[in-house]
């Protein structure tokens, strides 16, 4: 049986990508309208279409608070209110970030949803917030809110899309989500978007400055502050070094702030928010990917960076250990350890073969996380919910 859906991709990035959840809408659009599925993106008024594909954006308003994590709660209700004006329409509705389904009661097609963060899941105690984060108050509190949300968003669901297997065994542990619900789908990355990098670091002189390169936004979970207090103990012994931070967040001026009581300001580089072309400029000069962070679902920048050619050092947390096995294709460190973060980056910065041995097994695992596998997996996850069977794209 040859199948063509009418799918519905709700999803809060698309054209613009600040996060794996822009990166994985953007490639699982083009891969089902390829594929000759019928596709309507639901997506912001401050989002747009690219490329020619053959697909239908509807919009709703602009998220309120868009530069907070809570940008999503308004967006879950104008996604609700499209969703009933659009009709039944659709045979399945994939929201790119389950909790935004929270006001969607009651819809006729069936929905499918990814979960790409533990964080709220976790409910870590106060303490915990106050050790690691400036707006530890008001972060308790609103992840409080996300916890009860998702609670309530999840059951909506006729199959829940885990990120990793601990994204799984916590929905699992702190959400009681039937195993029956739960499928595992790894995020994916488009291996050629990155080959003109590889080529431009194969031709390019690797001398000083020695330039370490941090991608995120949420900054204060991802580690920065930890990098940020490695890099006196990494410039004492490579004076030249570089540190060049990619993203957007509100507690940027604070992060500059810290950077100048630790003395290392004029070492620091804070690019912004950056396009995926800008992107691929900066990890083709970059010697080493970091990303330090305190909770981590999952962890796609790693395999960007892998793809880059990139050896990578992560922290031993959350799903990080599913990307990176240690001293194979990347490093893994404590979480809130700069001691550790700093002699792990300078014994990578200073050690040739080392780089090449984990540049080496970062391709290798690169390979794995295809984009044909994730939609493969994605595939699977529709076909159980519809009862049909998709040989077109087998």
């Amino acid at each position: 049986m040859d199948v063509t859906l009418s799918i519905c991709i709700v999803t809060q990035q698309y054209a613009r990508v600040i996060s794996g959840i822009g990166l994985h809408a953007r490639l699982l659009v083009t891969h089902l309208a390829k594929d000759g599925h019928r596709v309507t993106v639901l997506a912001p008024s401050d989002q747009h279409s690219f490329g020619d594909l053959p697909v239908s954006l509807v919009k709703v308003p602009p998220p309120l608070l868009r530069d907070s994590q809570a940008r999503w709660i308004s967006l879950s209700w104008w996604f609700a209110r499209a969703l009933e004006n659009l009709g039944g329409s659709f045979d399945i509705v994939h929201f790119t970030d389950a909790r935004e389904a929270l006001f969607c009661r009651n819809y006729r097609a069936p929905l499918v949803g990814n979960v790409n963060d533990t964080y709220a899941a976790e409910g870590n105690t106060l303490a915990d917030y106050r050790q690691f984060y400036i707006d530890w108050f008001a972060r308790w509190f609103y992840y409080w809110i996300v916890r009860n949300c998702e609670r309530r968003a999840l059951p909506r669901f006729q199959a829940i899309i885990a990120n990793s297997r601990y994204t799984a065994e916590v929905l699992k542990t702190k959400y009681l989500v039937a195993p029956t619900q739960l499928r595992i789908c790894y995020k994916a990355v488009d291996s050629a978007w990155y080959v003109p990098v590889l080529r431009a670091r194969r031709n390019r002189s690797f001398a000083t400055p020695k330039r370490i390169l941090f991608i995120g936004g949420n900054m204060q979970r991802k580690g920065l502050p930890t990098l940020i207090r490695a890099a006196p103990y990494v410039l004492s012994v490579l004076p030249e070094t570089e540190f060049w931070i990619v993203g957007e967040d509100r507690f940027i001026p604070q992060m500059k702030n810290l950077s100048s009581a630790c003395g290392v300001d004029r070492a620091f580089r804070f690019w912004g928010w950056k396009s995926g072309r800008e992107l691929l400029e900066l990890y083709a000069q970059a010697d080493v990917f970091t990303m330090p962070s305190l909770i981590e679902a999952f962890g796609v920048s790693f395999l960007e960076a892998m793809a880059c050619g990139l050896p990578v050092v992560g922290t031993s947390v959350g799903g990080i250990p599913e990307i990176i096995r240690n001293g194979y294709n990347g490093l893994l460190v404590e979480p809130g350890n700069a001691q550790q973060l700093a002699e792990t980056l300078l014994q990578v910065l200073q050690n040739n073969r080392l780089q090449q041995q984990l540049i080496k097994g970062g391709l290798d695992t690169v390979s794995q996380f295809t984009v044909e596998r994730m939609m493969s997996c994605t595939y699977r996850v529709y076909e159980d919910v519809l009862g049909v069977n998709l040989e077109r794209n087998k």
